[in-house]
């Protein structure tokens, strides 16, 4: 169980690739460089490791002046940024079931929490997302994957379950499912 914007322990950190899909997906480059600055993440290399829950304060942030959207459009970024297991990504089940492993590549030391993939039926997929990211980045990311890998095929992705209380318990449930 995690809370929104709060990472389990101080010793958690993210890879410098996902940190620079803020600057992607606020598209005001000073904006994103001010933002992440404020929380002590001044200079980013794509192959460096940061403090978690400083990156977590700089969503924090951008959720608060810039609105969810902004987190939306920066999930959105995330498959093109992170490092994802390309080789093992054909199709939007494949590309579903890999954000977990994406993720952990992304972050180390501690506990991160998980994108949990299930397969519902016949092109009916869920995403259990728990973990300290606000449920729009998590949709954005989804949505970007799906978009990318879906072909012709259409496909309804929605959150079908939302955090009720995301300061105590931010898990939910987003559901993808062929139209």
């Amino acid at each position: 169980m995690f809370k929104v914007f709060q990472a389990s322990s101080p010793e958690v950190e993210v890879d410098g690739r996902t940190v620079l899909a803020v600057t992607s997906g606020i598209l005001v480059a000073d904006v994103s460089r001010e933002l992440l600055e404020s929380c002590n993440l001044p200079s980013i290399e794509p192959t460096g490791w940061y403090q978690q829950q400083a990156w977590l304060d700089t969503y924090r942030q951008i959720n608060d002046h810039l609105g969810a959207d902004t987190l939306y459009s920066i999930g959105r970024r995330i498959p093109y940024s992170a490092q994802f297991p390309d080789e093992q990504m054909f199709d939007v089940a494949s590309a579903l079931e890999s954000i977990d492993v994406a993720y952990h590549m992304a972050h180390r030391n501690g506990e991160i929490g998980h994108y949990k993939y299930v397969e519902v039926g016949l092109d009916h997929y869920e995403i259990h997302c728990d973990n300290p990211y606000a449920n729009e980045f998590d949709l954005g990311i989804i949505i970007s994957l799906v978009e990318r890998f879906r072909g012709r095929l259409q496909f309804d992705v929605n959150v079908k379950q939302p955090a009720l209380n995301p300061e105590e318990d931010n898990a939910c449930i987003i559901e993808i499912v062929r139209v």
